[in-house]
C-alpha cells in the first residue's frame, strides 16, 4: 500500500518527531510511541491472541502497534466484564491480556490468560529511523472486534490491517471535504469514545495513524471536561463523540473553543439536536453511518438534511428488507439489516429503519428507533429509551426506561402525547440512576431485558404490578338477544366479569368487591377490548378501552379489592 508509506503507521522518518499523543504531564512523539511498541513486542510470542485492555490512549496505541508488529491477533472486547472476556478467550491457545495499569487487572483473569502490564517508560532511548522501519503483513487477520449486542449477542468481526488503513483513508478524505479549512485545520483529536469500539478504532486510532493527527491522552465525558480538553487545543481539534455526549453538551450550554469538527456515531442523531449543537459550537456536526462489519459507509450533516452520502468507493443497494453494500475497506458484499431508500436526485439515500425494529401495536406501526429519536428532544430528560418487553402478549405496550434528571411522569406523557400515536405511549416508566450503556453508548438488548425483569420481580414481590389482556364477547352470547334488541351492546356486568376472571387467574385471589366503576361508552359484540389492571397490594385499578378509527376510546374504569387471603397456588 504505497499511499501509506509516508504515514506515522509505517514509522515514516518525516513523521517520527511529530507529536503522537498529548498527555497531561508531557507529549509523546511518534518515535517514542514506536520505541515503546518495540519494547512490548519483545515480550510477546508471534501469532499470539492478545486482548488489548489498555485504559489510556497512549497505552492502547503502544499495544496496538506492538501487536501489529509482532503479527498477533488483537481482541477488542465489547466490554471489560469478566464473563464477556472469558467467552472471548475461550478456545484461544495461550491467550494474553495486556493492560497499561495494574489496577485494570482482575485477579481471576490470571487463571485463563497470561496477564501483562506494560506502562509507557520514558527511560527507553528512542532508536534510529532504520530500527523503527517495519513491513506489516497487510492482509493477515489483525484485529477481532465485536458487534455491540444492541440487537442480540455480540458477533466477532475479523479485520486486516489493510482494511482498517483503507477505511481511515477513505474516511479522512470525506472529512477533509466536510471540515472548514480541510482536515489540515484539525491539529488534535479529542475522543470521548473508547478505542476498543469500531468507531473509536477508525476515527481516533487509525485516522491518527494515517493522517498524522495527534490525540489527547484523556477521554473526556462530562461537558466541563470536554470544554477543558478543547482549551488545551488552540491549534484546532475534532471531537469524536456520540449523540449522548452531544445532548449533554447542549443541555449544559458549554461552548467548545477551537473546535473544527464534531464527528458522531454509535446511535442515530436527531436533526434538531444536531442543529442545536452546531449553533453552540459554530462548526459542522457530522454523523457516520456504518457498522462493525464494514466500518464507515456514509456521512451526513443532519442539521442540513437527512440524506446520507456514501464514502468514496462505497456502493449501497436496497435488497428487500436488507441493504447490500460494497467497499474496498471491508469484505464485500455485506448485508446490513437496515432498509434504505435511494434518492437519485439528491445523490444519496435515506434510512427507513429495520424490519426487526418495526413495532405493531393496536393495528398501528412505528419504528422503535424513530420513537427513540423523539427522546433526544424531550426537555429535562437526561437519558432515556423505549423498550418493548418480549412477552408476546397482544396488549403489551412500550416501557420508558429513563435515568438521571427527568421530567415527572405526567409532564413526560403529555409531551409525548403531542408527538406520537397514543397506542405507543408508554404504560410503564422505569427510573434508574443510569442506563446500562456500554462505553461506546450502546444499549445491549439483553441489558434492557434484565432491567425490565428486575423491575417486574421487585414490583411483584411487593404486590405492585400491572398486566393487560384482550377479550371479545361473541355476538351469539346468550345475554345479548334481550339487551337492546336490534342494536345489542355488551352488558356492563359481563364486562366486569371478564376483568374479575382475569384478576383471579393472574393473582390466584378472588375479588372481595368492586368499590367503584364508571361506564363511559358501550362495548359492541365481537369488538376487541383491551383491559389493563394495576395492582397495588389489595387494591386494583382497571381500565377497559377499544381502538376505534385510530383513537383509543374508553369503555369503563374502576376500582376493585382483592380478597386478603391468597388461594392455593402461586401468583402467575
Amino acid at each position: 500500500m504505497p499511499s501509506l508509506i509516508d504515514t506515522p503507521l509505517m514509522a515514516a522518518p518525516a513523521q517520527l518527531d511529530h507529536p503522537a499523543v498529548i498527555g497531561e504531564a508531557r507529549d509523546w512523539t511518534w518515535r517514542e510511541v514506536h520505541a515503546q511498541s518495540l519494547a512490548l513486542a519483545e515480550r510477546l510470542e508471534p501469532g499470539s491472541v492478545v486482548c488489548n485492555l489498555c485504559g489510556s490512549r497512549l497505552g492502547f496505541l503502544i499495544a496496538w502497534l506492538a501487536l501489529s508488529r509482532r503479527g498477533c491477533l488483537q481482541l477488542l472486547p465489547p466490554s471489560g466484564g469478566h464473563a464477556d472476556l472469558l467467552s472471548l478467550l475461550k478456545g484461544s491457545v495461550h491467550p494474553v491480556i495486556v493492560v497499561d495499569d495494574a489496577k485494570l487487572l482482575q485477579p481471576q483473569w490470571a487463571e485463563h490468560a497470561r496477564c501483562l502490564v506494560h506502562g509507557p517508560d520514558s527511560a527507553i532511548a528512542p532508536p534510529s529511523d532504520a530500527a523503527l522501519a517495519w513491513a506489516p503483513d497487510w492482509d493477515a487477520p489483525s484485529v477481532r472486534l465485536y458487534t455491540s449486542g444492541s440487537t442480540g449477542a455480540p458477533q466477532p468481526q475479523l479485520k486486516t490491517l489493510a482494511q482498517l488503513a483503507r477505511g481511515a483513508v477513505v474516511l479522512g478524505a470525506a472529512l477533509d471535504r466536510e471540515t472548514p479549512g480541510g482536515l489540515a485545520a484539525v491539529r488534535r483529536i479529542v475522543c470521548s469514545v473508547p478505542p476498543q469500539h469500531m468507531f473509536g478504532v477508525e476515527a481516533s486510532v487509525m485516522l491518527s495513524l494515517v493522517a498524522g493527527i495527534p490525540a489527547l491522552d484523556s477521554r473526556p465525558l462530562l461537558p466541563a471536561d470536554v470544554r477543558a480538553a478543547f482549551d488545551k487545543c488552540p491549534q484546532g481539534a475534532a471531537w469524536i463523540t456520540t449523540p449522548l455526549h452531544i445532548r449533554a453538551l447542549v443541555q449544559s450550554g458549554q461552548a467548545l473553543p477551537h473546535c473544527r469538527l464534531v464527528l458522531a456515531s454509535t446511535m442515530p442523531l436527531a436533526p434538531s439536536l444536531a442543529a442545536q449543537a452546531e449553533a453552540l459550537v459554530h462548526t459542522p456536526v457530522v454523523e457516520i453511518y456504518g457498522s462493525t462489519e464494514t466500518g464507515a459507509l456514509a456521512l451526513r450533516r443532519a442539521a442540513r438534511g437527512i440524506e446520507w452520502h456514501a464514502l468514496e468507493g462505497v456502493r449501497i443497494e436496497p435488497q428487500g428488507r436488507e441493504t447490500r453494500v460494497w467497499g474496498a475497506h471491508f469484505p464485500s458484499p455485506q448485508f446490513l439489516p437496515d432498509q434504505v431508500e435511494v434518492d437519485l436526485a439528491a445523490g444519496g439515500f435515506r434510512l427507513q429503519g429495520r424490519h426487526s425494529d418495526l413495532l405493531k401495536i393496536g393495528g398501528r406501526r412505528a419504528s422503535l428507533a424513530g420513537l427513540n429519536l423523539l427522546l433526544q428532544d424531550m426537555p429535562g430528560l437526561a437519558d432515556g429509551v423505549f423498550f418493548l418487553p418480549a412477552t408476546g402478549a397482544p396488549t403489551e405496550r412500550l416501557v420508558l426506561v429513563q435515568a438521571g434528571a427527568t421530567p415527572d411522569r405526567a409532564t413526560a406523557l403529555r409531551w409525548l402525547r403531542e408527538r406520537m400515536d397514543p397506542v405507543f405511549l408508554p404504560r410503564t416508566v422505569i427510573q434508574l440512576d443510569r442506563l446500562p450503556r456500554t462505553d461506546s453508548g450502546k444499549l445491549p438488548h439483553a441489558a434492557l431485558e434484565q432491567v425490565y425483569a428486575c423491575w417486574l420481580a421487585k414490583r411483584r414481590s411487593t404486590g405492585h404490578f400491572e398486566f393487560g389482556f384482550e377479550f371479545q364477547v361473541p355476538a351469539d352470547h346468550p345475554s345479548l338477544p334481550g339487551h337492546f334488541p336490534g342494536q345489542p351492546i355488551v352488558p356492563g356486568v359481563l364486562l366486569l366479569d371478564r376483568v374479575l376472571e382475569a384478576l383471579q387467574r393472574r393473582t390466584g385471589r378472588d375479588s372481595a368487591r368492586v368499590s367503584q366503576v364508571k361506564f363511559v361508552s358501550a362495548l359492541r359484540p365481537d369488538e376487541t377490548a383491551q383491559a389493563v389492571c394495576r395492582i397495588d397490594g389489595q387494591r386494583v385499578r382497571f381500565r377497559v378501552t377499544a381502538l376505534r378509527g385510530g383513537a383509543i376510546d374508553p369503555i369503563a374504569q374502576g376500582l376493585a379489592e382483592l380478597a386478603a387471603e391468597a388461594q392455593e397456588g402461586e401468583p402467575a
